[in-house]
């Protein structure tokens, strides 16, 4: 009898053991699957927020680029003052006349040199002038020596007018009125106007100073009785003529 109660006894602690080590396991396999899962999440907002982190960085470049673009694309786009047309006088006629002044203007409307005042025969007047345009990077850029175009005023003239017998605005071989403002002409500027047509025909010679082209323009308008005209340069471009809506000064 007693020998039955002690395998009993054996048989339920092997039981209990059993259950107990059936415990231990399933908790272990438990705890392994859960510190698995947990590595694994880990592992993967790690991967995530390295991945924001790269967004966050691509998208402050992004910003950058566009702010940069953005500031070239207004650069290229800028006006500059250059001149000013104002009508004084215009008699009808069979072959009409008119009367206008010519100066030369920094940006901010300060006259440049002497006022100039012509007569051509009819109404359309041509401001023929030569223009050095440079090339766009160096604008984008805002390079301190070349980042707009420059002109050097030649002539005016009518419609009835050969050019050649317009009248003369700037002496031929002088320099652009900007560097009688205190504005230095470097050697390389002085190099290209002084050989403007050198550098007009010789892709080659103009790329090496980032010049992008080189050549005259004259662009014309119809002046009208009691109007003011702007001559504007724009940094990346030619030429253009405004008209104001501010009153001309009294004529002279």
């Amino acid at each position: 009898m007693s020998n039955t109660v002690s395998n009993v006894a054996l048989i339920l602690r092997s039981l209990v053991s059993l259950v107990i080590l059936g415990l231990l396991g399933t908790g272990g396999f438990v705890a392994y699957r859960a510190f698995d899962e947990r590595s694994a999440l880990e592992r993967e907002l790690s991967e995530k927020s390295a991945e924001l982190a790269k967004l966050a960085a691509d998208n402050a470049e992004l910003t950058k680029e566009n702010a940069r673009l953005d500031l070239a694309l207004r650069l290229l786009k800028v006006d500059h003052r250059v001149a000013q047309v104002e009508v004084l006088d215009q008699q009808d006629g069979e072959r009409p006349t008119t009367r206008f002044r010519f100066v030369e203007m920094t940006e901010d409307g300060t006259p440049i040199g002497e006022e100039k005042v012509f007569t051509i025969e009819g109404d359309r007047l041509y401001v023929d002038a030569l223009v050095i345009k440079y090339d766009d990077k160096l604008i984008e850029s805002n390079d301190p020596l070349r980042s707009t175009s420059v002109c050097l005023f030649e002539r005016v003239f009518g419609e009835f007018q050969e050019p050649s017998k317009g009248f003369p605005l700037d002496a031929q071989d002088s320099r652009p009125a900007v560097y009688s403002q205190g504005k230095e002409m470097t050697p390389e500027e002085r190099e290209i106007w002084d050989n403007f047509w050198e550098y007009a025909n010789s892709p080659a010679k103009a790329q090496a100073a980032g010049v992008r082209a080189a050549h005259g323009e004259a662009p014309s308008i119809r002046l009208q009785p009691g109007k003011r005209y702007r001559v504007e340069l724009r940094a990346s471009g030619g030429l253009s003529i405004v008209p104001e809506d501010v009153p001309p000064k009294d004529a002279a």
